[in-house]
């Protein structure tokens, strides 16, 4: 991302992001959806409902955020909480249908993008405006749900693309 954080370069790495994103998906035939092995025993699928599922926690910060109230939820504070969750997300959404993931990905998105664009700047870049955001801009925890979320799992579903067509 720029060297200069403000408002517009979130909401521009947002939508660019989201966008790449998208446009791998619509690439994609409905059984490369559900074929493991984008990461050692998760498919797209998989991918998008877990980054859904971090959306839906993003979500909790921002709706505490506007109404200048502290989350109901805290952390991850290391790898392993973070490993913890993820594996936790896996099982919750691993039977939910296609359609279904897909429409939460897509929601989940446009209502974080709703409220970031609502926002006043000082609520995203100022490190003491929450007092639970143990010093951290909020933009840190968006851009970290959201468009480098998307990048890195837009590298591996790349890789995986072009290993599959190789074989």
């Amino acid at each position: 991302m720029a060297e200069h954080i403000d408002k517009a370069s979130v909401l521009r790495e947002m939508s660019t992001s989201y966008a790449a994103l998208k446009a791998i998906l619509t690439s994609l035939d409905k059984a490369q959806y559900f074929t493991e092995g984008v990461i050692p025993g998760w498919s797209i699928k998989d991918i998008l409902a877990h980054i859904s599922s971090w959306h839906h926690r993003l979500l909790k910060y921002l709706e505490a955020a506007v109404q200048d109230e502290e989350p109901a939820i805290s952390g991850p504070d290391n790898l392993e909480g973070v490993d913890a969750l993820n594996a936790q997300f896996y099982i919750e959404n691993k039977s939910l249908p296609l359609d279904e993931v897909l429409t939460d990905f897509r929601t989940t998105y446009q209502h974080i993008l709703s409220i970031v664009q609502a926002m006043p700047e000082d609520n995203l870049l100022n490190p003491h405006r929450f007092s639970w955001s143990q010093g951290e801009p909020l933009w840190k925890s968006i851009a970290g749900d959201t468009y480098e979320h998307y990048q890195e799992h837009i590298l591996q579903i790349q890789q995986w693309l072009a290993a599959t067509q190789l074989a």
